[in-house]
């Protein structure tokens, strides 16, 4: 058992109100790729009803996890998809069971980009920006946990980007009007495929989507503009990570590129932008991601990680809610909604084994410690059956 942070439950009990959201308190389920979906269809696992119903109080806000919105955007073995209308209607009774919980229901849409292999695509290259690839091996987790070499990307053309956002807002479409989420989150962070047209150092297109700032967020400004008109401006939102450091995200401009970005994404009234947090993104050795697998070829720069934060980016989002992610406990969730950096937060790991986490930071009861070699398993081991806190302190009698 660990206990994280020592404040009271405080502001994390207060509700949260906005167009989009009709919260009783403030803290997320971060979305969390857990392969449990049929590697052959994308159809998620009937238990991800039960899964995301646990982790479900009413006025709850909850995000799933990365959703796929094309079979070329497909990074990981057994990860959920919803470009058909099959997918989406074996959404719905997951989308049913949290709504039913008192939950809001988001689904993050999600296109790894070059951050995949031929493996995962049907044997195509992956899309990117340009041509280079990253280095190594393609950690492929699941149950095999292989891996594969990366190779050469297919630089988009000008119809490929057509067809991509085309794709995003036909999933927003399936989304919102078949499986019942309550909104989308678009994934624009990680390096997969529309940060990886963000980044300088990786998009080095010469035409309409590369050079100034502007013409490198144009594609991902068409995605987000492409489902606004799919669904709505209250139902998009966004993920970010400014300061993320693998797939070789290496702006030379983190904070002036990014602000930027925030500053046209506040013009477009979105549901919420999602930022991760840099002590997170560049410290961590805890994420799926993190320094513990670094690419070969890269060098970690973390000298500035301590400092870095974003209030440039908070202080851009006037009238945009902002869920910040990354490394939070008790008390840092609740000083960072105190001082205005943050409206929301979201919690990842501890979700998986307390999925009653938000009434145990409420009570300040003590958190059972994840367990990490179930994080990306098929199997119900590690995924279902944790207990709350009543079912731990009855078993204890």
């Amino acid at each position: 058992m660990l206990k994280m942070g020592s404040t009271g439950p405080g502001i994390l009990q207060t509700p949260y109100t906005s167009r989009s959201l009709n919260l009783t308190h403030r803290v997320v389920l971060v979305p969390m790729t857990r392969m449990r979906a049929s590697d052959e269809t994308g159809i998620p696992n009937e238990s991800a009803a039960i899964y995301y119903a646990e982790r479900t109080i009413p006025g709850s806000l909850l995000i799933s996890e990365g959703t796929v919105v094309h079979p070329r955007g497909k990074g990981f073995p057994q990860t959920p998809g919803i470009w058909t209308h099959e997918q989406a209607l074996t959404w719905k009774p997951i989308t049913d069971a949290v709504h039913k919980a008192g939950g809001i229901f988001f689904v993050q849409l999600w296109h790894v980009g070059r951050v995949s292999v031929p493996s995962q695509t049907g044997g195509l290259p992956p899309f990117s920006s340009t041509a280079a690839h990253l280095p190594g091996e393609h950690i492929l987790f699941g149950d095999d946990n292989g891996t594969e070499s990366y190779v050469d990307s297919h630089p988009m053309t000008i119809q490929d980007i057509k067809d991509v956002v085309g794709q995003f807002a036909h999933a927003a479409k399936l989304a919102v009007e078949v499986a019942g989420f309550d909104g989308v989150e678009i994934h624009g962070a990680n390096g997969y495929l529309l940060d990886s047209f963000v980044h300088d150092n990786i998009n080095t297109r010469t035409d309409e989507y590369g050079g100034p700032i502007e013409a490198r967020l144009k594609f991902p400004l068409e995605v987000v503009d492409a489902v606004i008109a799919a669904v709505g401006s209250e139902k998009t939102a966004i993920r970010l990570a400014p300061y993320h450091v693998l797939q070789e995200t290496n702006d030379s401009d983190r904070i002036g590129t990014f602000s930027v970005f925030c500053a046209l994404l506040e013009k477009r009234n979105l549901a919420y932008v999602h930022i991760v947090e840099p002590r997170y993104d560049q410290l961590s050795q805890e994420g799926a991601f993190s320094g513990n697998i670094m690419r070969r070829s890269e060098t970690l720069d973390t000298s500035t990680a301590a400092s870095a934060s974003i209030w440039p980016f908070r202080r851009l989002l006037k009238t945009t809610t902002v869920i910040g992610a990354g490394g939070y406990d008790g008390t840092s969730a609740a000083q960072a909604i105190e001082e205005g950096q943050v409206d929301l937060v979201a919690f990842g790991r501890y979700f998986t084994s307390n999925p009653d986490l938000p009434e145990r930071l409420f009570n300040e009861h003590p958190l059972t410690k994840y367990h990490r070699p179930t994080f990306y398993t098929s199997g119900m081991d590690g995924y279902l059956g944790w207990p709350r806190w009543n079912e731990e302190i009855a078993g204890r009698q």
